[in-house]
């Protein structure tokens, strides 16, 4: 056939497989490796496909950082993959491609996850709004100080001249970066916990425990997930770590939807948080947890017959003055006095809005 090109790759056994940035070259040919690389490549891809559609399903508008960093995160994970792929097993392709694609998507899918958690972190610290900017001050001044030195590093040791001497360099910032992102990430989650534990520290409901215990065992498997990564960094296993990369993000996106759908449950179902305040079906639109933060974009709330708000994901919030239970008086406010409340209310009311359509497809 006119086209068809035979190109010899050099096998090497799997107990001599050299995993650490001095290998140059294409993937040399080891069944195991190229399988593991064809299975971390393809789960991580078809997880952007996934998690695409069922976002855009889900999401009532498109809009909001929670809504972009969740697509940037996602697609993150696809384009490092991709990038990994041409670098190890396209000899044809120019390198300078292949290192862009990875060092873009790698970038996307770290501190898109990264915003994804401090963006989410708004249903239960909103009430610490210093607390929030100091976080997203870390995520920034962090993305500085580890993407920029380590991308140059990648650049400096794919490029032939200037390799040798950039393979220390590079062994440095990648393990630096590693211990770094992984430390960010675990904050943020502890800070979701603690959150959390604020919130239900005075419920005497058994889901509300039970959704506490969920979200410290889904942290527990981040971090774990992480450790993994951070592991094969500290025995130079990096082309390995590079394969598994994406797949771990990809993993960490699908546990970051189930604790997304624990909170559905919260805001549809009811609980009695601290203080004795009471989350249920109700006007207030979650907005004590939002806080009035426009990252969390939610759809407009329209009204029932008997004037009270009701958002059209059905999920609102009903929390009374001074921490106090509401009253059965309370829950049943007048039409015209809900109709003054809603008109001090700008037009892009805040919801949350990934507590409306998510759950349809679980």
């Amino acid at each position: 056939m006119s086209g068809v090109r035979n190109i010899t790759v050099p096998w090497v056994p799997l107990d001599e497989f050299d995993w650490s940035f001095a290998r140059t070259g294409p993937l040399p040919w080891n069944l195991t490796v190229w399988s593991l690389l064809a299975v971390f490549t393809a789960l991580p891809i078809w997880t952007t496909v996934e998690l695409t559609v069922w976002v855009l399903y889900t999401f009532e508008r498109w809009r909001g950082v929670y809504f972009w960093s969740v697509l940037c995160t996602t697609w993150g994970v696809t384009i490092h993959a991709v990038g990994f792929v041409l670098k190890f097993c396209v000899p044809q392709c120019n390198w300078v491609l292949a290192t862009v694609l990875a060092e873009i998507g790698w970038v996307g899918m770290v501190t898109g996850f990264s915003v994804v958690l401090w963006s989410r972190l708004h249903l239960v610290v909103a009430a610490h709004p210093r607390l929030l900017r100091a976080v997203l001050a870390a995520i920034v001044v962090d993305a500085v100080l580890f993407h920029v030195p380590t991308v140059v590093c990648q650049f400096l040791v794919s490029s032939a001249p200037t390799h040798a001497q950039a393979l220390r360099p590079m062994e440095i910032a990648e393990r630096v970066q590693i211990m770094g992102f992984s430390a960010q990430e675990t904050l943020i989650s502890a800070l979701y916990v603690w959150g959390t534990l604020q919130m239900l520290r005075h419920s005497l409901n058994a889901r509300a425990r039970n959704t506490l215990a969920l979200l410290v065992a889904v942290q527990v498997i981040v971090v774990l997930a992480d450790v993994l990564v951070i592991t094969l960094d500290y025995v130079e296993f990096f082309t390995l770590k590079a394969v598994i990369h994406s797949f771990v993000y990809a993993f960490k996106l699908q546990l970051e939807f189930v604790v997304l759908n624990e909170f559905k449950f919260m805001a549809k179902g009811g609980i009695t948080g601290a203080g004795g305040a009471s989350f249920a079906r109700g006007p207030a639109s979650f907005a004590a947890l939002s806080n009035g933060n426009a990252l969390l974009d939610m759809p407009k709330t329209d009204h029932d017959d008997d004037g009270r708000g009701q958002s059209s994901s059905g999920v609102t919030m009903v929390t009374s003055a001074g921490g106090t239970p509401p009253s059965s008086r309370s829950n049943r406010l007048d039409g015209s006095a809900m109709q003054m409340e809603r008109a001090e209310e700008p037009d892009d009311a805040i919801e949350i809005q990934y507590l409306g359509r998510y759950g349809r497809g679980i």
